[in-house]
């Protein structure tokens, strides 16, 4: 089994299991990677998990986030990034929800490295978000008095929520009604 297959499965593992739930031992088991190798490789199970977060905001949230990284993203934008969660919970793999948001409640408040990681995806999405919703008002597409500041914050704060209901055992109703009221909010802020 190659390296990259062996770190996929190890960072599948941390995000079905969580951080803490999750031993050298079952790193083993699961994906191949012994005791001797992640001292080697990398030092500890913390900087596995550190080095599993970049490698996870590399491949997942980088595309998670595509539709707001174009420099003139506005409100469509917006609207797209979230409506690309509409089939989280349908299937079983998808009730995972976010790496970065659970280890956002899980790890963040007690390993600082960590926290530093999370924080800076979380202002990265916020960072964006903003920039989204100050294009949409300067186009007139979002009443001019939106505060996008404080908008931005509530919707990094709609994406932590959201995700956190998928990981949960709430029904998939649930999840659409709360996707679908973010989406209506995001409505709301047109012009009438």
């Amino acid at each position: 089994m190659d390296t990259d297959r062996r770190l996929d499965q190890a960072m599948q593992l941390f995000w079905r299991k969580g951080y803490f739930a999750t031993s050298v031992k079952d790193l083993a088991a699961s994906a191949g990677l012994n005791r001797a190798a992640i001292y080697a490789d990398f030092g500890s199970k913390k900087k596995l998990f550190e080095a599993l977060l970049g490698r996870y905001r590399a491949q997942i949230t980088a595309q998670r986030l595509a539709p707001l990284q174009v420099e003139d993203a506005g409100l469509a934008q917006i609207e797209q990034f979230f409506r690309q969660f509409r089939n989280l919970g349908a299937r079983g793999e998808n009730r995972l929800g976010c790496l970065m948001c659970l280890t956002s409640a899980e790890v963040s408040p007690h390993v600082p490295s960590v926290a530093r990681i999370v924080t800076s995806y979380l202002d990265e999405l916020g960072r964006l978000f903003r920039r989204a919703l100050i294009n949409a008002r300067e186009r007139g597409e979002i009443r001019p008095r939106t505060d996008a500041a404080r908008m931005a914050n509530y919707l990094t704060g709609a994406v932590l929520g959201l995700m956190a209901l998928v990981r949960s055992p709430a029904p998939r109703a649930a999840i659409t009604h709360y996707l679908d009221g973010v989406l209506s909010l995001l409505h709301n802020l047109q012009p009438t």
